[in-house]
């Protein structure tokens, strides 16, 4: 058995901003960086074999915080572009908008208007519709947890639990879980897309999955791969923010700087600017 962990990045500036982010790179705002530094500290005693992330900054800060408070610094983290969130074509960076009645999605978008668009084989301009993000979540399935599912197959007497956290976004989590449960049909029956859907940010799923054939013998291969055995045992789960509560003075939402740890580091970094401002400006006087 392999745990997975789905893990949702940190805020980002655009998620304060209220647009389609989808491949635009937004860093996290000072709030969403304490999101993944709580993230990271209550998972610190899980053991992770890998991590996984997409290549967008929201996405890889927040594993790298993740990676930074595992006990074995050298964990493996891999950024993919296969775990990006959905691609809003002409509709990336601009606001979220309401459908008007009696206008059409190309009235809307003449008129500087993106709303949300329901239909899964339907897409803005230039982006993904879910189902182009479903079959994303296939590839990585079948690249990133598969190969994963086999080698714990290979080292099952070890008795050694392999857990593999991957940080991605809302949308593609969510075509991601659908997909991994659609190879089980006890577990399907269960669930459905909707559960998966609205994910916090920094909160995660966990899934647990078996390779094992209808007979539960190790033979043949391909029989083992085509039946699986899934276990959602946590959806949304975030309580790790109990205790995470937004910086005052809009500080929290600020673009996240290494440098400002909280409001006093924030100030002090700008007391110090102005000091050297003040003492470049006395240098600049001839007098």
């Amino acid at each position: 058995m392999v745990h997975f962990l789905l893990i949702r990045h940190g805020e980002s500036k655009d998620n304060l901003s209220g647009v389609w982010a989808g491949w635009k790179d937004a860093p996290l705002s000072n709030h969403g960086m304490n999101q993944a530094e709580a993230l990271a500290e209550s998972l610190s005693s899980i053991k992770l074999s890998t991590i996984y992330s997409s290549d967008l900054l929201r996405a890889k800060t927040t594993a790298a915080a993740l990676k930074k408070k595992q006990l074995h610094a050298d964990v493996p983290h891999h950024e993919l572009s296969a775990l990006r969130e959905q691609h809003f074509g002409i509709g990336e960076g601009m606001k979220f908008s309401r459908m008007e009645p009696g206008l059409s999605l190309e009235d809307h978008y003449a008129r500087g208007k993106y709303p949300a668009i329901f239909d899964r084989q339907q897409s803005f301009p230039g982006g993904e519709s879910l189902d182009d993000v479903a079959k994303r979540a296939e590839s990585v399935i079948e690249a990133v947890l598969l190969p994963h599912l086999l080698q714990e197959k290979e080292e099952k007497e070890k008795q050694v639990l392999r857990t593999v956290a991957i940080v991605s976004h809302g949308l593609f989590i969510g075509e991601l879980m659908s997909s991994i449960i659609q190879r089980d049909p006890a577990t399907k029956s269960t669930h459905n897309s909707h559960d998966f859907r609205g994910t916090r940010n920094t909160a995660w799923m966990r899934v647990e999955i078996t390779l094992q054939n209808e007979s539960g013998q190790s033979d043949p291969l391909s029989d083992i791969i085509a039946h699986w055995r899934v276990k959602v045992s946590a959806i949304n789960e975030h309580s790790h923010l109990s205790k995470v509560h937004r910086q005052k003075g809009g500080i929290g939402s600020l673009a996240h700087d290494a440098a400002q740890k909280d409001i006093r580091t924030f100030f002090g970094k700008r007391s110090s600017e102005s000091q050297s401002k003040s003492v470049k400006s006395a240098r600049a006087k001839p007098y």
